[in-house]
Order: structure tokens, then sequence, then C-alpha cells
């Protein structure tokens, strides 16, 4: 008799449980090896632009009136910040004096018919106004039992613990407005309420200088603020297989020398390699990864793509995922950050086409020799003339030679000497 094996005596459900099991070691497989991946192969670092948040490329600030305790402190951080990003500042007082001069006034409140007339003085920059609703610290004293280990007896014993706290709050708000184009953004609130701490086991220490955590608050303040207007850099790490078959080592070791050329040509020649000896799949997916790593570092988020789609083919799994997700977004902030440059070198054009316009309109509309010469031929009254000399934009010759050809027409002396004094 055919002696029965504890397979054959298993029962229907129990072959499907076990069929069950044996799948999901099997599925686990790829996840198990992806997990080795990261273990073994290095990573690189990848910097991702951001663009501003404000999307306004900014050449020249002006601070209008801040208003609130603290905010003159606040104003004066970000003037060192743009300052030290190369923006030109124009501080309330010089802009006063400037709009003062012009007959306009700063006020509170900028709607677009007054930052219009402010960029007409200015130029085009953008307007800040500063608010802050909230500035304040508080101090707090606390105290608990803590259990504690004598190094020499190795005995634990209670002590009470002593703490001093300081809290700062800071609540503003910053307002733009883009003189160039009359954009008035919402202003947009920023709140912190950062904290230090002293522990003392002899009785309460003296807390954290209020002023040192309100200066916590300001930096976070400043931090924020600064990517509103510039682009600021986010580091990520993705992995670079440096397996020594294929060349892949090689390709690893130029990239981490900092020769990105050698490295992006290294990582070619390893996909072309791996096509040709017929390695495993594995090997020339990581190949055609390595290569699309590269020309990723190189800013070529196209092509970088169509190679991990590539390495897909023939080794999927988190990693690539990982490498395809953080490629779009950097092809994605690029995008952004193009199109805040295109719009600014186009407002710039539309700026000087503006102002030149404005120009030639005013030279138009200018006083000259030959307008007197006509007015008197006209036999207009010298009163006129000269009424007319007072009341418009001039550019008069008064040379030797132009003051005879005057004379000689029948231009009024008192003409020409209104002309002369024309500055």
């Amino acid at each position: 008799m055919k002696k029965e094996t504890p397979l054959s005596k298993m029962t229907l459900r129990q072959c499907g449980t076990f069929t069950f099991i044996l799948m999901m070691l099997v599925a686990s497989l790829p996840v198990k090896a992806q997990f080795f991946d990261r273990l073994t192969n290095p990573t690189i670092s990848i910097n991702l632009t951001h663009p501003p948040g404000l999307g306004l490329k900014i050449n020249k600030v002006a601070f209008g009136h801040s208003f609130g305790y603290f905010s003159d402190q606040i104003v004066d951080a970000m003037i060192s910040d743009f300052v030290g990003n190369q923006v030109e500042v124009i501080n309330r007082a010089d802009l006063e004096s400037i709009l003062g001069g012009h007959n306009l006034r700063l006020r509170g409140f900028i709607d677009k018919q007054s930052a219009a007339e402010i960029s007409r003085v200015v130029g085009p920059c953008a307007m800040i106004i500063v608010k802050v609703q909230r500035c304040t610290a508080q101090q707090d004293r606390s105290f608990e039992k803590e259990k504690r280990r004598d190094p020499k007896t190795k005995q634990e014993y209670i002590e009470t613990a002593y703490y001093s706290k300081t809290r700062a709050f800071l609540k503003a708000s910053v307002q733009t407005i883009d003189l160039a184009t009359g954009r008035i953004f919402a202003a947009q609130v920023f709140e912190y309420s950062p904290e230090r701490v002293t522990k003392s086991y002899q009785g309460y220490p003296e807390p954290p200088s209020k002023f040192d955590v309100q200066d916590v608050a300001l930096k976070m303040f400043i931090g924020d603020v600064h990517r509103m207007y510039f682009p600021w850099t986010e580091m990520t790490t993705l992995n670079f297989y440096n397996d020594k078959d294929c060349g892949l080592k090689l390709a690893y070791q130029s990239l981490k020398a900092g020769d990105i050329d050698h490295a992006f040509e290294l990582s070619k020649q390893n996909v072309e390699t791996a096509k040709q000896s017929g390695v495993k799949d594995k090997l020339l997916g990581q190949a055609y990864y390595n290569l699309g790593m590269c020309y990723m570092i190189r800013n070529d988020f196209d092509m970088a793509l169509q190679t991990f789609r590539e390495s897909e083919k023939y080794r999927p799994g988190g990693i690539l995922t990982e490498a395809i997700a953080k490629c779009l977004k950097a092809r994605d902030l690029t995008s952004a950050m193009q199109q805040i440059e295109d719009r600014a070198s186009y407002e710039a054009d539309q700026a000087q086409a503006a102002e030149e316009k404005v120009v030639q309109q005013e030279n138009a509309n200018m006083l000259k020799n030959s307008d007197i010469l006509e007015m008197t031929k006209s036999k207009i009254s010298k009163a006129i003339i000269i009424q007319k000399i007072r009341n418009s934009k001039c550019s008069f010759d008064t040379s030797t030679a132009a003051l005879s050809a005057l004379t000689k027409a029948g231009v009024n002396e008192d003409v020409v000497m209104a002309m002369m004094d024309v500055k």
C-alpha cells in the first residue's frame, strides 16, 4: 500500500493557505531586494530650487509705513536680508523725501492708482508694508520629581528638578504691492511661539532672556519671509548604484569627486556595456537608473524621465519610483522659475517701452527755439510767449549762433531773456 506523505494529507483549505503564504513570500522578494539596495548603495544629494512664494523677481524694494511694537526691528532685519541678496532698498525716510518732491504722500493704504503714481517716481519695485499684531514674551516656572542614578553607588533616588521657561509670541503680517504692475498681494500672516528652558536641581534657575527668545522668533520670521521673495533650495537624497560590474562604481566615484561630466559619460558607456554583455535585467536597470540620475543632476529632466522609464522595464521598485517623483518635482519647480524670469523680462520690457513713450511725448511737447520763432511770426504778444515759456517744459538752444538767429528773426529781447532764464 502506498504510504501517504504529509502533503497528501493536506486539506483543500490548507493547500490554499500554503499557496497564499508562498505567493506572499515570492511577492516580498522585490521589496526585500529594494531594501537591501538602499542599504548597500550610496546616496547622492540633489538640490531642488523652489521659486519665490510670491512669484516675483525682486530687484528693488521700498518699505512703507510699519505698524506695531517690534515692527522697526523686523523691517531692519528684512532690509539686511534684501541687501545681502543684492536687492536695492529704498527705506521709508528716503521714500518720503522722494515722494515729497513730487507732491505725493505715502499712506498706510495703497491702491492701484497710488501704486502707479509712486512707480512713476521711484521706478519698478515692490512696496512692502509690515504690521505686527503681537510681540510679547512670558516666563513660567515648574518642577517635577525625577528619578536619578548615583554614578558611584549606582543607586537610584528621587530628586526635584526645577524649570524656568521663557516663551516669545510673534504674530506679524507682510503685504506686498508690485508697483510695476499695480498688483496688490494679500497680506501674509506669520505666527511663532518659540520657547527656551533652563533646568536646575538647586532651586529655580534664571529664565532664558526674553530678548534672546524674541530673536529666535525673528529669525524664524525672516527665514519664512525670505522664501516669499527669493528662490530657496531644498536638499534631498537619492540612491546611486555602485556595483563593480559594468563600471557602475567608476561612475559613482567620478560623481563623488565632483566630476559630473565624466560620471555622465561613464554612465552612458555603462548602459551600452550592460546591453551588449547580456547581463541580468537587474544590472541593466541599474545602469539606466544611474544614467537617469546624471541627466537629472544636469537639469535635463525630460531625458532623465525618459531614461528612468527605460530602467523601469528592467528594475522597477521604490528607489526608482522615488527618483521619478523627485525628477517630476524638479522639472515643475524649474518651469515655475522660468515663468517668473520670463514674466519679469516681459514686464521690464513693457516698463521700458512705457517710459520711452513718456519721454517721447515730453520731448514732443517741449518748447523749442522753433516754437518761439513760430509764435513770433504769428505776431503773438511777448507777454503770452513769456507766460508760455514759464508754464512749459523747455529745451532751448541759447548758444551765440542761436541767439543771433533769434534776434535777426525779430524775437523780442524780453522773450530771449526768458528763454535764457530757463534751467
